[in-house]
């Protein structure tokens, strides 16, 4: 950090000299955080001419990345403000590691600091004392103590939020250095629809780092209050998703690519699959297994019987992992209602019928949710691509094999 603070001063102010005024350090000092930089990223930052020092597009994209940091941490210090913090803390000029922010982050994470020294191969005392660096530093208490573990204070889940942001923005810079070499890798974090998993997602993944096999992708799963958050915070670059027109109003910025409709489903032999045509209040008779409340599915079907006026069904199951809901289907009469895409494999093999029964209105835009004031690595947008045309069936067969 405290090296981007030093690209940012030489940017801006044109030469090695003129910066070290700036920051109040040596022009060696200066000049020495733009070597490692350079050294870390393998490449040429700055073009050393007579008039001064001029960003290559290297440190132009390390200069547009480290303009968001400094950002974030501006809007920390201003939002910390009704809490006496010193505008002057280290951690708001860019002088803070960036293990002391991973450690933070962990830490409200996990609330148990042997936990969080185990996970980055610390020492309980080297953590504890990243803590109590950051807290005198800035002159406020960040976590306490209870029985339970270490809980975070107001004034730092805060800072923290802001931390989180400026650690995803860490995480983008190596993957836009890549790309001004005409690279793509780096590490993209997103979350999905389970009903994309079965064909669209590992079609696009597996085009994607065919090509390009220096990337890392992981996906994560959780409650999607939790996935809004990771999103707002920076963690979590996307999640592909149902959209509904209250996502709008949660500050995202959305991409349609497609889309959906449910689907109501059992095993082969279920009694209901006798009849020709099925009611909804036939459905609500049997137990169902659903996603968890806040999944676009299950606000689906709650506007669906609200408008019906009609009591919801018992929901026996609540779960969206597909081997689980492949075998309670398998050895129960339990109703599922899903997307076709999700149980795609089971509905062509004939092991799940899908019921002939009318779900009015359950058609709905798939899309992308991403933070409106985002700015996504190239890495990300082409697996955002890659999705897209999955979803679209024009995902290029030599490109999924290769």
């Amino acid at each position: 950090m405290r090296h981007l603070r030093a690209l940012i001063a030489v940017v801006e102010a044109g030469s090695i000299a003129h910066a070290a005024q700036r920051l109040l350090r040596t022009p060696s000092a200066v000049a020495s955080s733009i070597r490692q930089l350079e050294t870390s990223f393998e490449a040429t930052l700055f073009e050393r001419q007579a008039s001064g020092m001029a960003p290559t597009p290297f440190g132009d994209a390390a200069y547009r990345r480290a303009l968001r940091i400094d950002a974030e941490l501006r809007q920390a210090c201003a939002e910390l403000s009704p809490y006496g913090v010193s505008a002057g803390a280290p951690l708001f000029a860019m002088l803070v590691g960036e293990r002391q922010l991973t450690a933070l982050v962990r830490l409200r994470e996990m609330g148990h600091m042997p936990s969080v020294a185990a996970v980055m191969g610390l020492t309980q005392p080297a953590v504890s004392a990243l803590l109590r660096q950051a807290e005198a530093s800035l002159d406020l208490p960040l976590f306490r103590r209870t029985a339970k573990g270490m809980a975070v204070t107001e004034a730092g889940e805060l800072l923290l939020f802001r931390v989180r942001r400026v650690l995803a923005e860490l995480r983008h810079l190596e993957a836009d250095i890549a790309q001004q070499r005409g690279e793509i890798s780096g590490r993209v974090m997103f979350a999905a629809l389970p009903s994309l998993r079965t064909r669209v997602l590992p079609q696009a993944i597996a085009a994607l780092v065919g090509r390009h096999p220096n990337v890392q992708i992981s996906m994560v799963d959780g409650p999607f209050e939790i996935l809004f958050a990771g999103v707002h915070s920076g963690e979590i670059d996307f999640i592909l998703t149902g959209l509904n027109a209250n996502y709008s109003h949660r500050d995202f910025l959305i991409r349609v690519i497609g889309s959906d409709r449910l689907v109501a489903v059992v095993r082969a032999g279920h009694p209901l699959c006798a009849r020709k045509r099925v009611e909804i209040t036939d459905l609500v008779r049997h137990p169902w297994i659903l996603r968890d409340r806040g999944a676009p599915t299950r606000e689906l079907l709650n506007d669906l019987f609200r408008d019906l006026g009609i009591a919801p069904p018992h929901v026996a199951v609540q779960a969206g992992d597909l081997d689980l809901l492949r075998g309670l289907l398998q050895h129960s009469d339990m109703v599922s209602v899903v997307s076709p895409e999700y149980l795609s494999y089971e509905i062509a093999s004939g092991a799940v019928k899908v019921l002939e029964v009318e779900l009015p209105p359950t058609g709905r835009d798939i899309g992308f949710l991403l933070r409106r004031d985002a700015q996504p690595s190239l890495l990300c947008e082409k697996l955002m691509q890659y999705i897209e045309k999955a979803a679209a069936g024009t995902l290029a067969p030599t490109l999924a094999a290769a």
